[in-house]
């Protein structure tokens, strides 16, 4: 699926008329001054402050843009945050055919289908243990999903954001990635988790409502993926 965050590397690829543009940690870096410095001759560091200051950003998902260590450093605008949320409330997967794992054991306790069939993928195969597909706390990924969506959902609502925190930025980041991942893969396994946990980091009470209610949509959806 192509989501903002594809759409933001693919805007950095065309402002710098080079490919290569990826997420780091909250910026979209580009590598381009790596190719013209050896065009040049010159260290790419050497190019990085001047192509930033001639980059035309206005109309574009950028707030500017920094060099550092040769690259070309994108920050994302509040605009494009928004985005991110806007497209997480929609976001609709397409639940792939159930994944075919070996049906839940018998246990004393019951064990969630869904849960054992994530277990399984993110131990690439490996059955879990009954112990740990039948715990209800964190150390059961899909409970954790779960428990966190239904938390989300307390505190979710329609009122815009007003900015976002740094906590938020990081959030909505994790949001984007998921919205891009293949329905019941392993990417999106872990996504989601990364997701959870980055809500976890702000607490659901303190989200924005419509962030809080985005985050929600993310996780129930990509959860019946699986």
């Amino acid at each position: 699926m192509e989501g903002p965050l594809t759409q933001a590397r693919a805007a950095a690829d065309r402002l710098t008329g080079r490919p290569g543009a990826r997420l780091r940690g909250q910026v979209i870096a580009s590598p381009a001054a790596f190719a013209l410095a050896r065009d040049a001759g010159q260290p790419a560091e050497a190019l990085t402050a001047g192509l930033a200051s001639r980059l035309p950003l206005e109309g574009s998902c950028f707030s500017g843009v920094e060099a550092q260590g040769g690259y070309l450093n994108f920050i994302l605008s509040a605009d494009w945050y928004r985005s991110v949320e806007d497209a997480a409330l929609l976001w609709k997967t397409n639940p792939q055919k159930v994944r075919q794992t070996q049906p839940p054991p018998d246990y004393p306790a019951a064990i969630h289908p869904q849960d054992w069939r994530l277990l399984t993928l993110l131990g690439r195969g490996k059955a879990p243990a009954p112990g740990l597909a039948a715990r209800q706390d964190r150390e059961n990924p899909g409970w954790l999903l779960r428990y966190t969506a239904r938390r989300l959902a307390a505190f979710g609502g329609d009122r815009p954001s007003e900015g976002y925190t740094a906590q938020e930025q990081a959030l909505l980041l994790s949001l984007a990635e998921c919205l891009e991942q293949a329905a019941g893969s392993l990417a999106l396994a872990g996504s989601l988790l990364a997701a959870a946990e980055a809500v976890w980091r702000v607490t659901p009470q303190r989200l924005p409502p419509r962030i809080a209610l985005a985050a929600c949509r993310v996780l129930e959806q990509g959860l019946l993926t699986f």
